[in-house]
């Protein structure tokens, strides 16, 4: 009976290690219900859907995402294939509810889990997110997203640091990081070239501000002053989590 138990378990462990997919969160950005919540096959039309514009085959839309390309939908599908099966990598589709109508506007996604530390104690992970509809623009829906998933990097999956990286240009996502936590690094120069110009790429992290992971960390040096700082507007971030997001 034990070993029977312990093969179920076994099983059930590498079952969930191919489920890159994040459980459902959700909030309020002013009047909008907003849900982070698994993708599915059948969604993934959205992301290049000519009704609302064409989403990832738009230049508005992908110009400071490093491609030159337009997915089709069968890019789209093949992309959930490969992601479904990742098991680096935690991903949410961004979704607006209004009534029993739920609207597919992007994605957020914590990639490479574990992959970048210098040892396997240390657990870190690179961030990205995109809204492929620009009429969902500029009103808040990408910092509170951020903010969502930081909050379940740091409470549920024990992560020490997220990096993300931003490319110039793009002001709105620099913003919409700096908000939920993330401080500059360092500017990698000349990373990609778009409307007629090299473009640098701004590197951020943020760390987790929890006593244990942050002297973890830390590891007896004296974090700068610069730290403290963004520890408190992490701090922040975790208790507005806390108190606006729902695990259901």
């Amino acid at each position: 009976m034990a070993a029977h138990l312990v093969s179920k378990y076994e099983a059930s462990k590498r079952k969930e290690r191919i489920m890159a997919f994040g459980p459902i969160m959700r909030f309020k950005v002013g009047d909008l219900d907003i849900e982070l919540a698994p993708l599915t096959h059948e969604s993934m039309s959205e992301f290049v859907n000519l009704s609302h514009g064409g989403g990832m085959q738009r230049h508005q839309v992908t110009r400071y995402l490093g491609r030159r390309l337009a997915p089709t939908v069968e890019d789209e599908h093949e992309w959930f294939d490969k992601t479904r099966a990742d098991r680096t990598s935690i991903v949410w589709g961004i979704w607006v509810i209004d009534g029993n109508e739920r609207i597919l506007i992007g994605n957020s996604a914590l990639n490479g889990i574990g992959e970048d530390g210098h040892t396997g104690f240390i657990r870190q992970a690179t961030s990205g997110s995109m809204i492929f509809r620009p009429e969902y623009w500029g009103k808040g829906i990408a910092s509170a997203a951020h903010k969502a998933r930081t909050w379940y990097a740091f409470q549920h999956l024990g992560l020490h640091r997220i990096k993300s990286a931003v490319i110039h240009g793009n002001g709105g996502s620099s913003k919409a990081l700096g908000r939920s936590g993330y401080t500059f690094v360092y500017t990698e120069r000349n990373e990609t070239f778009v409307d007629g110009r090299l473009r640098h790429m701004d590197c951020f992290e943020c760390l987790n501000p929890l006593d244990l992971f942050w002297r973890q960390w830390w590891n007896g040096d004296k974090p700068p002053a610069e730290s403290l700082k963004a520890r408190r507007l992490t701090r922040g971030v975790m208790a507005w989590a806390e108190e606006n997001v729902t695990l259901p």
